[in-house]
């Protein structure tokens, strides 16, 4: 188209760093891509064809229908009253708090594979995550897909059964739906408050990968039933920590490593009597808190889920963090 978008059991030290840390969390951010191969949103005056691609779901000559912007203007010069979001970004009906952002209607915006075959969506900047989320439809029935996420180690991680419901007929994991569709062939503008649907799919990292930055995502298409289109790529980004003033001289380790019950955090030499370390989870809230005790800090991990977390070092205003994981 055309208009302008992975109890606590095993501990992995991933990062070391020094300085005062910062709000620690878990981010839900769409993230940009490359990868689209089709144009399937209608916008601005003239007809669909003019103006995208392709067609979502694969139908036959006079059956086949596309996506709308607010500023299509249908066959009657009409324009329609329901249809995708002007700013291409919105956020979920199912995921509290996650958004995804379409690609520019003006230019593919769509990772479109009608029948068997594959592709990939490279993320622009790569990014380290717990989770990536996928949006996706399918056209003339559900499609049945995989999708390996591809880390810049050259390892992966495959997911397999997924299925994108048929854009008419999804009952679950719905994240945006009815804003109508355009005939592709007659330009007549379908308006609708429940159709079509767009669905997420979420894709939960191994915790031995959530430290790792993802390269891309490839999808296959395994059957040659529907035409999936996926259409957006967001993430739960990986919690961070600046490190601002690094100093080497201030000797922190994490042990043992891996973990199977315990963390032990040793302390530097000149440990005060006053230093601790804090453990917090990947939202930045404090979980536990240890005094240092004969250069070490001791944790009880058997309580706690499995993921990422920060042990922050402090000794009055000197602060190192060590980044952690746990399978």
């Amino acid at each position: 188209m055309r208009n302008t978008f992975t109890s606590l059991r095993t501990l992995a030290l991933l990062t070391l760093g020094l300085g005062t840390l910062p709000a620690a969390h878990a981010t839900l951010m769409p993230v940009a891509v490359t990868g689209y191969n089709a144009d399937v949103v209608a916008d601005g005056a003239g007809t669909v064809i003019s103006s995208t691609t392709d067609d979502v779901d694969g139908g036959a000559v006079g059956n086949r229908f596309n996506f709308m912007t607010s500023t299509f203007i249908g066959s009657t010069g009409v324009a329609p009253t329901s249809f995708l979001p002007n700013t291409g970004l919105f956020t979920s009906a199912t995921t509290s708090g996650l958004t995804f952002q379409f690609a520019s209607y003006t230019a593919n915006n769509s990772l479109r594979i009608n029948g068997v075959g594959t592709g990939a969506l490279t993320l622009t900047t790569p990014r380290a995550a717990t989770d990536v989320y996928l949006l996706a439809t399918s056209g003339n029935g559900a499609s049945a897909f995989t999708a390996t996420v591809n880390f810049t180690d050259g390892t992966t991680q495959v997911f397999t059964g997924l299925s994108a419901a048929d854009w008419f007929s999804g009952t679950t994991n719905i994240a945006l739906r009815g804003f109508g569709r355009v005939g592709r062939d007659n330009n007549v503008i379908q308006n609708s408050t429940t159709d079509p649907r767009l669905y997420e799919f979420r894709l939960t990292l191994a915790a031995a990968n959530a430290s790792k930055t993802i390269q891309s995502v490839s999808i296959g298409k395994t059957a040659t039933t529907g035409a999936l289109n996926v259409m957006g790529v967001s993430i739960n980004s990986t919690l961070s920590a600046t490190r601002p003033g690094n100093d080497p001289s201030l000797a922190v380790s994490v042990f043992p490593n891996p973990a199977a019950s315990f963390l032990t955090v040793q302390a530097p030499a000149e440990a005060s009597a006053a230093a601790t370390v804090q453990l917090l989870d990947r939202t930045g809230r404090t979980v536990q808190t240890a005094p240092v005790r004969n250069r070490e800090a001791r944790f009880d991990l058997e309580n706690l889920a499995a993921g990422l977390y920060l042990a922050r070092y402090q000794d009055g205003a000197r602060t190192r963090t060590l980044k952690v994981v746990k399978h």
